[in-house]
């Protein structure tokens, strides 16, 4: 038994001998020649007090958050709060600071919780989705956001999931690129799908010390090659920079070690207004999480599908800039329509969507964005029926089609319409039961309402 133990251990041994050799290399002769610049850089910004555009400090949460501001000269501005993803910075945002601001907004985009050297707790149960979203909150109190716009990509995304989900009151609006809600994502993850494939990384990231080790060696080289060779310059360097000196990545990871998607704690239906924008040529999350996402809204929502891949700042700006400016600048009018027009539909006609049950996860619905497509998916035992109401921007302002369907367990159908713009689209689905045997007359059957 002695004996089995020593081999054990001198196999460990010989595993670990590369590994160090590699990150003495790194550190000794790979490593920046000021591995704490970033950290001195940040400590000479100006504290944030309201008159500032571009970089400051911002105290907040108890900790000090390296940050960009813009706009704070439109005094009456509705705020806007952006959260970037992994493994980048606040910088990511630029293009879309610039527009925000010129449009009349107050814009704070922040380098989040592990990212901002005044923000670097070493404790890994630091990095929870309860504590990062509680330094959005933070953010918003420091600079005056009572209430306000959340836009997050990637890991930004979850976390803007995360507080439009338990502080809804906060929100104005919520717009998420390319991280589907993780409610969704949890689910598309039930099945060998290729939602298993494509988020295979993840438990690469949540490994101890090897992800720091491979994507950290000779200045981020792995990231900067096969993550950050899109980015422009000006972009990398601020990454290398960020991700070069100690910790920084270590904690950026923390993030993916302490996130759990099949929660105990999950997230539930998302009510304020929604956008989200999804490349579907996505190489992290796939098109049925994508998809199944708007079983997790019970609010206006808006889904959009682009010719994109993950980069979305990257690759098509000028769509996200122009989806974004519409969703902020229509948020108040679609709220208000959305629940005048809720307010006086009957409560009481004997449809089991007068219930007070929620659509299950197996029954999806999917509005294409301009209109022209409805196509709702039974993967249910069991019948259901439901409602669906829409409303789209080139209609009268409380204009609006209601679709009542009753569908056949493990069908689908789909209503398409052609010749007309609808402009762009939103749709709320109401609760939804399971259909009786009485009720339930054939395989599927939708009545379109005006």
């Amino acid at each position: 038994m002695i004996k089995r133990f020593r081999s054990i251990w001198l196999l460990w041994l010989l595993c670990l001998i590369p590994v160090g050799t590699a990150y003495a290399v790194d550190r000794l002769f790979l490593a920046p020649e000021c591995p704490d610049c970033n950290s001195e850089l940040t400590s000479k910004l100006p504290l944030f007090d309201g008159t500032q555009q571009g970089l400051v400090r911002i105290d907040a949460n108890s900790m000090e958050f390296r940050a960009r501001v813009a706009g704070f000269d439109n005094k009456d501005g509705e705020g806007v709060i952006l959260l970037h993803g992994f493994p980048e910075t606040s910088i990511m945002w630029q293009p879309l600071i610039d527009k925000l601001s010129e449009a009349g907004y107050r814009v704070v985009a922040f380098d989040q919780r592990g990212y901002s050297p005044g923000a670097r707790p070493e404790d890994d149960k630091a990095y929870t989705k309860g504590k990062i979203a509680r330094d959005v909150l933070a953010i918003a109190d420091a600079v005056g956001f009572e209430r306000f716009h959340v836009i997050g990509h990637d890991f930004g995304g979850a976390m803007a999931w995360v507080v439009a989900d338990r502080y809804p009151e906060r929100v104005m609006s919520l717009t998420a690129m390319s991280m589907p809600h993780p409610s969704a994502l949890a689910e598309s993850l039930q099945d060998l799908a290729p939602q298993i494939r494509l988020s295979s990384y993840i438990l690469f990231y949540k490994m101890p010390v090897l992800p720091e080790l491979v994507l950290g060696f000779d200045r981020a080289a792995y990231l900067r090659h096969f993550r950050w060779q899109d980015a422009p310059p000006e972009q990398i360097a601020e990454y290398e920079q960020v991700f070069g000196e100690p910790g920084a990545l270590h904690a950026a990871l923390d993030w993916y070690r302490m996130f759990e998607f099949r929660s105990l704690d999950p997230l539930g239906k998302i009510t304020p207004p929604t956008l989200f924008i999804w490349g579907h040529r996505d190489q992290a999350f796939g098109r049925r999480a994508a998809i199944e996402t708007a079983n997790f809204i019970d609010g206006p929502y808006r889904f959009h599908s682009v010719n994109a891949g993950h980069q979305l700042m990257l690759e098509v700006p000028e769509t996200v800039e122009d989806d974004v400016l519409d969703h902020l600048a229509n948020w108040r009018r679609v709220t208000e329509q959305w629940n005048d027009r809720i307010a006086a539909m009957p409560q009481d006609n004997g449809s089991a969507c007068d219930q007070s049950a929620s659509p299950p996860p197996c029954l999806s619905i999917f509005v294409a964005q301009d209109g022209k497509t409805l196509r709702i998916r039974n993967r249910c035992d069991k019948p259901y029926e439901g409602v669906v109401r829409m409303s789209c921007s080139a209609w009268g302002p409380d204009a609006s089609v209601e679709y009542r369907f009753d569908l056949g367990a493990k069908s689908e159908m789909a209503q398409e319409s052609t010749g007309f713009s609808f402009g762009d689209c939103y749709y709320r689905h109401r609760l939804c039961g399971a259909s009786t045997a009485e009720q339930h007359a054939g395989p599927a059957a939708m009545l379109s309402q005006p």
